[in-house]
């Protein structure tokens, strides 16, 4: 069995929303199946309208499995990296996926399947991943370094330091959370001169969300200090909506036991401070990392009909990190839904579950 350092789910803080800009959630954030990620979603992973996934076999894990090879395919860049992300748990088909991954066209998708090496221990590709050091993205140039260190190869770390203090925002916030990924505690003092060291035509929401990025990262270095930026980022505005998705995704990576009580709030709230879904689900799903007994199901459970398809995504992931095969009947429907981005949150989830054995039949779709 293949020695896991941990899952990706829970260390790249959700692939893909990266920094929309002036753009708030409510307006245009553009939600995948990890929620918010330091690739840019509106340059490499845009997404264009996709036919959904066949689901033929009546054992729900298989169909998961089967359905997200199917997406690693597709012709969508945004599905391929969720494919891999989702994969991640399966023995059979991760090597595939990432192997293909590290050559795809898309920058996102080969940052995906180049971090995923390091975190998955899959060092038997190292050997891959060297000439990707050279590839024409930054980003995908900072996941390699990540991933050899990972894999115990001699490697130049100074590359790392030149994104965080550089110009590039995505560069520095991917490089900075890698920094954090290692564990270097030294790294501290780079990534915080590198805090508010942005160019001038970078928006204030999108340097503000590198930030935020960049004082997790001190965090998983050990700054403890740096964990009341996040807290604070939380109650954020609502025309700062992206903060609080960031915020939410963090502090259920973190275990933070002390934000439960503010992250049930958020999720339970009504009138006038109800958050809109997007926000009311990150913090469903950062209260089932945290202390799942605390998770509003009722509401959970009432998103998997939402006529937005990113909306039905998220309701997912959330039943996904409540691990438990309970949730079966209702992962079953989105797996089966109309939009492939839905589907392939639902085999992702399905797969967390960590259950081969769990299937339906038909008639006992939610």
């Amino acid at each position: 069995m293949r020695a896991c350092r941990k899952p990706v789910f829970q260390v790249l803080p959700a692939m893909f929303l990266l920094l929309q800009g002036c753009n708030s959630v409510e307006e245009d954030a553009r939600w995948s199946t990890r929620q918010d990620s330091v690739i840019e979603a509106n340059s490499t992973l845009a997404q264009t309208k996709q036919p959904t996934f066949q689901v033929l076999d009546r054992n729900l894990h298989n169909s998961a499995e089967s359905l997200l090879l199917e997406a690693s395919t597709s012709d969508d860049p945004l599905l391929r990296a969720n494919a891999i992300e989702g994969l991640q748990s399966s023995e059979q088909y991760l090597d595939e996926v990432v192997r293909s991954g590290l050559v795809d066209q898309n920058e996102g998708v080969r940052f995906v399947a180049t971090m995923t090496i390091g975190l998955e221990n899959l060092c038997s590709l190292s050997r891959l991943v060297r000439p990707l050091l050279s590839d024409p993205s930054s980003s995908v140039q900072a996941a390699a370094i990540f991933s050899l260190a990972s894999c115990g190869d001699e490697i130049d770390l100074n590359p790392l330091a030149s994104m965080v203090l550089g110009t590039d925002p995505t560069a520095k916030a991917n490089a900075s959370f890698i920094l954090g990924e290692l564990g270097n505690s030294s790294a501290i003092a780079l990534i915080r001169n590198g805090v508010g060291r942005h160019e001038a035509s970078i928006e204030a929401p999108r340097a503000q969300a590198i930030d935020l990025i960049m004082a997790e990262a001190m965090v998983k270095l050990g700054d403890e200090e740096e964990r009341q930026v996040i807290q604070a980022a939380l109650f954020a505005p609502p025309e700062r909506a992206e903060l609080t998705a960031l915020a939410c995704q963090m502090i259920g990576s973190m275990r933070d036991q002390s934000m439960a009580m503010n992250l049930e709030t958020m999720a339970l709230a009504e009138g006038p401070r109800k958050p809109g879904p997007e926000i009311q689900l990150l913090a469903a799903d950062a209260l089932a990392k945290i202390d799942p007994g605390r998770v509003p199901i009722e509401i959970v459970v009432g998103f998997i009909s939402h006529e937005r398809p990113e909306i039905r995504s998220q309701a997912a992931m959330v039943l996904g990190s409540l691990g438990s095969s309970t949730y079966s009947p209702q992962l079953s429907t989105l797996l089966h839904d109309q939009d492939p981005r839905v589907q392939v949150a639902a085999a992702t989830a399905i797969l967390r579950l960590g259950d081969p054995s769990v299937a339906r039949s038909p008639d006992e779709v939610y």
